[in-house]
């Protein structure tokens, strides 16, 4: 053999071994995300996390595929198929994907997702490969944040606790005794609504570990935005904004509501009104406080991205689709079935 051939073949060799060394290091190594970055918003979380957005991608649960998991770029243009795992609160950062596996879902009376009857927590690369198992308990409501995922895990002895792992799930840690939904993670704490002997709402000091009282009241699904948290009021079910210290407490939907989220841009609030013969789902332009009705009946699982708002009936027939800026014109969301094809 020439010094020629053998030079190449030597090259050859390095460079299949190189790849090779990367394509196992991609695989079994977690790559880190910064401190910072949130997996999906409160609101989204809060109303299943069927849609979620990243870099200009959402990635969704499709109904019309058995809820299976999908991505699409952000103008709805282009769908791909990634696995077919029934998902719910779907997370993402740079390289993956993490949502709940739901086998099936309950709902609670305010409508919203909550997958207890499934077969746990799963990572997966952006691109649909890699499918890691990270919990094989029932669980329900993920939130990431940074290199950490907060979520609901039940067992037969205590039922539903807050519990955090890290991304790779190699470190799993009991946090709170209590079914509390990890939708708002900021400033190194963790805010929660109690669900035991009241709903104030709670912090969980993420370095200390320790919680507190951060405001009193009688709260459901909080939601940070800008310099207010809005909220709704359990006690009449009404739609409220106040100030990050409690103060101002103000009334913007004087109507018993089960659901709520705001856009990205935090110009519109959108709910839906359960209030039997009057039931309906409406938009609020938060600037002036003119609300339009977009259907009358019953509608849940509000979510936002940066283009769209989409939301569904109450009995699952249909999702629908409007623009996020404010323009009323509505459509059936009905993406397609790739594993027909």
């Amino acid at each position: 053999m020439s010094t020629v051939r053998k030079v190449l073949l030597t090259l050859f060799i390095l460079t299949a071994l190189a790849m090779t060394g990367l394509i196992l290091y991609s695989r079994y190594h977690t790559f880190p995300n910064d401190d910072e970055l949130v997996g999906n918003t409160a609101g989204n979380i809060y109303n299943g996390g069927l849609f979620c957005e990243k870099d200009g991608i959402i990635y969704f649960s499709n109904d019309n595929d058995n809820g299976s998991l999908y991505m699409m770029t952000s103008d709805t243009s282009e769908i791909r198929k990634l696995h077919n795992d029934k998902a719910a609160y779907i997370n993402v950062d740079e390289n993956y994907i993490y949502y709940v596996h739901a086998s099936d879902t309950d709902e609670n009376d305010s409508g919203s997702c909550i997958p207890i009857n499934n077969t746990g927590i799963y990572r997966i690369n952006i691109d649909g490969n890699n499918r890691k198992l990270l919990s094989s308990k029932p669980a329900g409501y993920i939130t990431l944040k940074g290199n950490y995922i907060y979520y609901q895990n039940y067992n037969v002895d205590n039922g539903l606790c807050l519990y955090r792992n890290q991304t790779d799930g190699s470190l799993e840690r009991l946090l709170i005794h209590d079914a509390v939904i990890p939708a708002t993670i900021t400033d190194n704490r963790l805010y929660y609504t109690g669900n035991n002997s009241d709903h104030n709402i709670y912090y969980l000091d993420l370095s200390s570990f320790t919680t507190g009282t951060f405001i009193e009241g009688d709260f459901m699904y909080p939601i940070f935005f800008g310099e207010y948290i809005y909220f709704i009021d359990r006690s009449d079910n009404t739609i409220k904004r106040m100030n990050k210290d409690g103060t101002e407490r103000t009334v913007l939907v004087n109507e018993p509501c089960s659901a709520f989220n705001i856009t990205n841009s935090g110009k519109y609030l959108y709910y839906q009104v359960d209030d039997n013969d009057n039931s309906k789902i409406c938009r609020m332009n938060l600037e002036t406080s003119e609300a339009d009705v977009l259907l009358e009946g019953r509608y849940k699982q509000i979510h936002v991205t940066d283009q769209y708002v989409f939301f569904k009936d109450s009995d699952n027939t249909y999702t629908y689709i409007l623009s996020a800026d404010g323009n009323a014109k509505l459509s059936v969301f009905n993406p397609p079935n790739l594993s027909e094809e």
